[in-house]
């Protein structure tokens, strides 16, 4: 699927089923890209304005394609520290 320009945005209401598109911050600012939605559709963009979380990007009969905003996740620190015990006696 090709998009050249935003339809609309998920704000405003959609009468269709909304699949996400996952986005970095950094690609929300790209003129060219191609994504795959998360039914795995791939969606091949060609945009020349900045896209915001929301932004409806694609569409077909029964879906519309929005843009999602994806921040990874970052390693957990070990939760189960060795407890060290001082022996005073």
């Amino acid at each position: 699927m090709k998009c050249t320009r935003i339809i609309g945005t998920v704000h405003h209401g959609s009468y269709k089923k909304i699949i996400d598109v996952l986005f970095t911050k950094e690609e929300l600012s790209m003129r060219m890209n191609r994504k795959t939605a998360r039914d795995g559709v791939e969606i091949e963009l060609e945009l020349y304005e900045d896209l915001q979380e929301g932004d409806i990007i694609a569409e077909n009969e029964s879906y519309a394609y929005a843009v999602k905003l994806y921040v990874p996740k970052l390693p957990k620190e070990n939760l189960n520290p060795e407890i060290k015990v001082k022996n005073y006696l």
